[in-house]
């Protein structure tokens, strides 16, 4: 029978949203994952174009326009696979100009981290737009809850930062600067505890 551990607090912070330190995130999460699964996709496009040009150079009957067809779509997969992670990383770059200087909460649990919005930019301009009535924030987006015991969810820690992607789709970048070294020492010591192989230290 599994018996349920209770939820412990490790750390809790706040930190700027800065465009480069999200970016370096980024970046790193894309040289551990993405470009390995671009790696894998070239290799199928190649020996599917191997394939295709060896059937033209023995094919008899001369009907070989299927294979340039199929080498001419390869070719296309290939390029796409190569260009797709520039562009990713450049539209994040792109989205990222709007929220530079939003600053965020982070409470990091044993068993999830919770990343709330206490300043946006974005938010605050549209308050004072309309109305300075109102206290600050009431408007500001609903926390981020990242249960970190789900098998999905995994967890790098960089020499500066951790980066919690959420099946490699959801990327998270939190800046050890929120936590004093004793709460970082915590998070790396349980962490590793807690999530096992899902939690890497690059």
């Amino acid at each position: 029978m599994d018996i349920e551990r209770p939820s412990e607090q490790l750390a809790s912070g706040q930190y700027e949203g800065k465009k480069e330190d999200l970016l370096k995130g980024f970046r790193l999460f894309q040289k551990k994952y993405a470009y390995k699964n671009v790696i894998i996709q070239l290799m199928l496009v190649v020996i599917a174009i191997g394939i295709n040009v060896v059937n033209i150079l023995t094919a008899k009957d001369g009907d070989v326009g299927a294979s340039f067809v199929v080498i001419f779509f390869c070719l296309l997969i290939g390029i796409n696979c190569i260009i797709t992670p520039k562009r990713t990383y450049n539209k994040l770059s792109q989205a990222l100009d709007q929220l530079e200087g939003a600053v965020y909460g982070a409470d990091v649990f044993t068993d999830k981290v919770i990343i709330s919005t206490l300043y946006d930019p974005l938010v605050k301009g549209k308050e004072d737009k309309e109305s300075e009535e109102e206290g600050d924030g009431k408007d500001l987006p609903p926390a981020t809850l990242i249960h970190t015991d789900n098998g999905g969810v995994e967890m790098l820690e960089a020499e500066d930062m951790y980066i919690i992607y959420i099946r490699k789709v959801n990327v998270y970048v939190i800046p050890k600067s929120a936590f004093s070294d004793g709460e970082n020492k915590e998070i790396h010591d349980r962490y590793q505890l807690i999530m096992g192989t899902r939690y890497k230290v690059i």
